[in-house]
């Protein structure tokens, strides 16, 4: 991980108030309207400590991904807090060393306490994974 990431075209980057996110590496941020609403991108470069001995990515770093992605759309940054109370994600294919991971997450639902996204994964447009979650909003 450098101090200065090499920022993907159409993304940004700031460093996350999660210190689990800043140790994962820089995950970049965007987001976009999409055919389903607002689309909240993260993305993060395959690197070295990222991949398996297969150099393929993680499974488990995939899956933070996943819940980084099904956060995203999910969080009001006007309102309370939410935390991921169940996530299910199905892999479809493992991003190799180097490749760009891009995540778009999508809102389905928001109740008063319960808020439900969906987020799928890709690699230069091939599917790699996609997940659901159900968030608990905090305080209700």
């Amino acid at each position: 991980m450098t101090d200065q990431p090499d920022i993907p075209e159409g993304y940004g980057y700031e460093p996350s108030v999660s210190a689990f996110i800043n140790h994962i590496g820089h995950v970049y941020s965007r987001r976009a309207s999409g055919p389903n609403g607002d689309e909240v991108w993260a993305a993060l470069r395959i690197e070295a400590h990222h991949v398996n001995a297969w150099n393929l990515c993680h499974g488990a770093v995939m899956a933070s991904m996943a819940e980084i992605g099904t956060a995203g759309p999910g969080w009001d940054p006007e309102g309370p807090p939410v935390v991921a109370i169940e996530m299910s994600m199905q892999f479809i294919g493992a991003p190799k060393l180097g490749e760009l991971l891009e995540v778009r997450g999508i809102l389905v639902k928001r109740t008063r306490s319960l808020v439900f996204t969906r987020a799928e994964a890709e690699v230069g447009g091939k599917p790699i994974f996609i997940a659901t979650s159900v968030q608990k909003v905090i305080g209700n």
